[in-house]
């Protein structure tokens, strides 16, 4: 007699069972072991029947929270000895975290006071997925979007483990760090060290150095400060390693902040001498906005074991909900800078705003432009020196400037839909120029409670928008971005939101309507500020900028002591050129050059300075100042 199909199928499922509940039984590292030696044993001819990979993939992702499965990928028999000399790496995908506070990750009070200085109510979701993993020691890729809390969701679970370590009396005697943080740029090692610094309050037993703001001058430092926790850059942290080889021969945690940066910045070479002088096992985490699973080179090289990669199920940018996103379409770029400048004076614009161009000529041309408007600005570029990077964006955190105008010129436009666009002479000159490769604008940095982003030119690709977009609604905040175009630009327009549709599942950049004939009058006051911001105008504010700078500089303090005349001669010249336009109430907004719609609402310049008491007096016309040069001339008021 033939056997019953539907019973032979029914003894099939029961079989898939109950090997399904001796999986579920198993431990995700048991899983994974099994799977590796599987792979072993059948490429040296030793298992005949193979094990399904994927299955046991799919299982041991089940345990982990809210873990949706990834696409199944078949592999050619060539890459099976590849990967098992590579990590082995665990993708899991988040799509809501469960609600949880601080304290439920059994965080050290005294970290847990430090983050009640900070103000933060509760964690992000890549807080949620990520401070648990951290602290069973896993090795971690976390991709989340910018602004989400990364960077505090590797240094809170780091900092409890340093603690248990110098707390247990476990810390090596070797005098070096116990972990280290690795940033592409000055201005994100910066910022890392800063949140360090704070959450550091509470446990004075613990020291945190920034190395990429330390200077060659202080030998002292590099030579024999010893702390627990080291904030760097690639360059910097090779620096130290050639004055002390051993220096990381005690690190367990290891931090890769930015990671796809850390090769396009061109720290290849100073990425693999670090590697040289790491010890054999260590704790490896890389974070980024923009991490892929192929990430090859930095994973086999810092990697020293199984690796788990984080993956939120967000969109790169937040929802429209928390970041709305406009775009204006312009004919010409004097309608630009009108449209601009209508925008900040008729208030549509308000709050802390940043204003991204494309070169650093640009940044020096607009801030003229909006001087002349009297619109505060200050500038940040790849052309200023790091400290003055820093105290540019301490300056805008602390509210001091209203407008920031940055260019990230500096950082790498990766090849894609844009095609290659011929150069103009403007940007061969920015290239050209000596730049910071350890600056960063767009990337990482953590721009303190920023309304609105202005791309006034359009970034070059998805990347780029991406990151100068991210820099407002970061956490929990609402933010405005409001992107310019001309018809040049409208190909990078087109590829961007084509790009962003697919990723958000809608368009979600809006045409802001704007009626350029009820613009008249900013048209014509735009173009004289325009015709006003000459490429001499633009040297001179760059050379002023330069001697306050020199006046500023450590290093120059010596020199300045010995020859004070010429600290005198830099003193008398660095006052930032104005432009000279000849109608001297440009900046006023009369009733009648505002739109119909708009009028009635008070558009007075808040930057005017309040008279102090006693002045009425003190300003005197042409005549009156003639007048008494005559009198006080001996020659016309001697009598006799």
């Amino acid at each position: 007699q033939m056997p019953d199909p539907a019973k032979k199928k029914k003894k099939e499922e029961k079989g898939k069972k109950r090997e399904e509940k001796a999986l579920k039984k198993e431990s995700v590292t048991e899983k994974f072991a099994k799977v590796q030696e599987s792979r072993k044993r059948k490429l040296e001819g030793l298992d005949e029947e193979p094990v399904v990979e994927q299955e046991v993939e799919e299982k041991a992702v089940e345990e982990s929270p809210a873990v949706e499965q990834p696409e199944k990928k078949k592999k050619k028999k060539k890459g099976r000895l590849e990967d098992i000399a590579e990590p082995r790496v665990e993708t899991v995908y988040f799509d809501e975290a469960p609600s949880k506070s601080f304290a439920d990750f059994e965080l050290d009070e005294r970290i847990l006071k430090g983050i009640g200085e900070l103000g933060w109510s509760r964690p992000t979701e890549v807080q949620l997925s990520m401070i648990d993993l951290v602290q069973e020691g896993r090795n971690v890729m976390a991709r989340a979007r910018t602004g989400s809390g990364k960077t505090a969701a590797y240094v809170l679970p780091v900092l409890h483990r340093v603690v248990q370590v110098m707390s247990s009396g476990q810390s090596s005697i070797a005098a070096g760090p116990l972990a280290v943080f690795v940033a592409p740029s000055k201005e994100l090692a910066t910022q890392i060290h800063d949140l360090i610094t704070t959450l550091l309050r509470p446990l004075p037993f613990l020291s945190v150095l920034n190395l990429s703001s330390l200077s060659e001058e202080e030998k002292d430092v590099w030579n024999n400060d010893s702390p627990q926790l080291v904030v760097c850059t690639p360059g910097k942290l090779s620096t130290m390693l050639q004055l002390r080889p051993s220096f990381l021969s005690g690190v367990r945690h290891i931090v890769l902040d930015e990671a796809d940066l850390l090769l396009s910045f061109g720290y290849e070479q100073e990425m693999k001498f670090i590697r040289r002088n790491l010890p054999d096992h260590y704790q490896c985490i890389l974070t980024s906005a923009t991490l892929t699973d192929d990430m090859t080179t930095l994973k086999k090289m810092f990697m020293t074991g199984k690796a788990v990669t984080i993956k939120l199920k967000e969109g790169d940018l937040p929802d429209s909900s928390q970041l709305t996103q406009y775009q204006i379409s312009c004919e010409n770029d004097e309608q630009r800078f009108a449209i601009l400048l209508s925008l900040f004076k008729l208030k549509l614009v308000v709050g802390k705003t940043i204003i991204f161009v494309n070169t650093v000529d640009r940044c020096y041309r607009l801030a003229l432009f909006l001087q002349g408007f009297r619109l505060k600005s200050c500038i940040l570029n790849a052309a200023m020196p790091a400290n003055s990077r820093c105290h540019v964006i301490a300056q805008f955190n602390k509210g001091d400037y209203p407008i920031v105008i940055a260019s990230d010129a500096s950082n790498v436009h990766v090849d894609g839909w844009d095609g290659e666009e011929e150069e103009t002479k403007e940007k061969k000159k920015d290239r050209n120029r000596k730049m910071d490769k350890e600056s960063g604008v767009a990337r990482g940095i953590d721009f303190h409670q920023v309304s609105n982003v202005v791309n006034f030119d359009f970034p070059k690709n998805l990347e780029s928008y991406i990151h100068r977009v991210g820099r407002t609604a970061r956490g929990f905040n609402k933010g405005t971005a409001l992107s310019f175009s001309i018809p040049s630009e409208q190909s990078l327009l087109e590829g961007v939101r084509e790009e962003m549709t697919k990723q958000m599942g809608m368009d979600v950049l809006t045409p802001y309507e704007m009626r350029i004939k009820e613009l008249d009058s900013f048209v014509l006051r735009a173009r004289e500020a325009m015709a006003a911001t000459t490429r001499s105008v633009v040297k001179e504010a760059r050379l002023a900028e330069i001697r306050q700078e020199a006046l500023r500089s450590a290093k120059l303090n010596g020199y300045f002591a010995r020859n004070p005349r010429e600290r005198d001669l830099l003193e008398k010249d660095k006052k930032l050129q104005q432009l000279s336009l000849r109608s001297p109430a440009i900046a006023d907004v009369p009733d009648y050059i505002v739109p119909k719609a708009l009028r009635g609402i008070d558009y007075s310049s808040d930057l005017k300075k309040k008279k102090k008491r006693g002045t009425k007096h003190r300003h005197k016309s042409a005549n009156q100042r003639k007048f008494e040069h005559k009198k006080a001339d001996p020659l016309h008021s001697f009598s006799i």
